[in-house]
C-alpha cells in the first residue's frame, strides 16, 4: 500500500509542477487563450475537450485533455474535469474545446455539461472563466460573450460562502 500511495503522490506533483502551455501570460479572455489552444487542438481530426488550470493571478499552472470524442461529439464527465483542477490546485479555469467541423454553435450536450461544471465549480469555490468553442481558423464562440455563462463579481478570495448540502437537490434517477 505504501508504494501506491507514494506513486500517487509522484502524479499530483508532477500535473501540479509541469506546465506544458507555452503562455506566462493570465488567460483571463478568449482573446487569451485562442492562441495557445488553437494550435494545441487544431491537428485532431475530432472533439478535444480540454481544461486550462489557473493560478489566482490567472496564469496557466497547466492544459489537461479531458476527453478525446468522435468527429461531432465527445463525452465529458466532470469528475475527469474536477480531477484536474483538484488535482492542480487550480483557482479559476477555462474550458475549451474545438469543432472540427468549423461549426461553432454549441450542441445542447455543450450547453448541458457547461451548465453542469459551473455549478459544480462554483461548489469548489473555483471560477469557471469562460467556455471556448475553437473552430477550424481563428473563429470561436464564448459562452460569456454570448451571456450564457452569467456575468460574476468579482471574487473576495478572503471570504467563503457557507454551503447547505443538505438543502442541494439531488437529480432524480432516470427511470
Amino acid at each position: 500500500m505504501p508504494k501506491q500511495s507514494y506513486k500517487l503522490e509522484q502524479v499530483a506533483i508532477r500535473m501540479v509542477k509541469e506546465r506544458p502551455l507555452a503562455s506566462n501570460e493570465p488567460i483571463d479572455s478568449p482573446e487569451a487563450v485562442i492562441p495557445v489552444m488553437q494550435k494545441l487542438l487544431s491537428d485532431f481530426d475530432r472533439e478535444v475537450f480540454a481544461v486550462v488550470n489557473l493560478q489566482t493571478d490567472l496564469k496557466p499552472i497547466n492544459m489537461n485533455i479531458v476527453s478525446v470524442g468522435a468527429l461531432n461529439a465527445s463525452l465529458v464527465h466532470p469528475r475527469e474535469v474536477i480531477k484536474s483542477v483538484v488535482l492542480s490546485n487550480a483557482a479559476a479555469v477555462m474550458l475549451v474545446h474545438n469543432h472540427p467541423s468549423g461549426r461553432l454553435v454549441p450542441s445542447k450536450e455543450d450547453m448541458s455539461v457547461t451548465k453542469q461544471l459551473m455549478e459544480i465549480l462554483n461548489l469548489m469555490q473555483v471560477e469557471l472563466l469562460d467556455h471556448v468553442i475553437i473552430g477550424t481558423d481563428d473563429r470561436y464562440y464564448s459562452f460569456r460573450e454570448h451571456c450564457t455563462l452569467p456575468a460574476k463579481e468579482p471574487r473576495d478570495w478572503n471570504t467563503t460562502e457557507p454551503v447547505d448540502l443538505k438543502r442541494q437537490k439531488r437529480p432524480e434517477p432516470e427511470r
